[in-house]
Parts: C-alpha cells; structure tokens; sequence
C-alpha cells in the first residue's frame, strides 16, 4: 500500500513538471512570435523612410499636380508598400538579423 502512494506522488510531480515545462515553453514561443513581430516592424519602418527618400529625389508628377490628399495617398501607399515587403520571407534581411540577435537576450 505504500508502494501506491509513493506511485501517486510520484506521478503527481512528474505531471507537475510536465505542466511547467509546457507553461515554459508556451511562453517562449509567444515571446519569440512577439519579437518577430517587433523586428518585422522596425523593418517596415526603415524601408518606408528609404521608400520617402527615394520618393523626394524623383522630380515632381507631370500628370497630376501636386495636392494634400496626393501626397497622402502616396504617404499611405509608401507605408502600406513597406509592410508588405517586410512581412516576405525575402525582404532586405534587417528583421532576420535582429531576430537571431535579439532572440539571445529571450
């Protein structure tokens, strides 16, 4: 009978650790998704300022004058360009270095 017991507690702590160990993991996961997450915007945020230099060195739109709402439009369009390009697999390759960097510090 104390056999069972010590059976019981036994595989009470080992469920225990089993439950912990997937806790631990679950949050890793989630912390690294996260971080993916923060590098692919950071990424964004640097091709949509190289998308606007780029966009300022070209001479101004011989179809169209130059307006407020174009040059939202254009804004909106530069930003929404760069997101994209860095939610690819093979964007410029900034959000992939600061991953493996920064995923060392999780």
């Amino acid at each position: 009978m104390d056999i069972d017991i010590i059976n019981q507690n036994l595989a009470a702590a080992n469920l225990s650790r089993i439950k912990k160990q997937g806790k631990d993991h679950a949050e890793q996961a989630f912390k690294e998704k996260e971080l993916k997450k923060a590098c692919e915007g950071f990424e964004a945020i640097i091709l949509n300022s190289m998308i606007k230099s780029m966009r300022e060195s070209l001479p101004g739109d011989a179809l169209f004058k130059e307006s407020n709402s174009t040059g939202i439009y254009k804004s909106m369009y530069d930003q929404y360009l760069s997101e994209e390009i860095s939610r690819k697999n093979q964007s410029i390759g900034i959000k992939e270095f600061l991953y493996q960097e920064l995923k060392k510090s999780l």
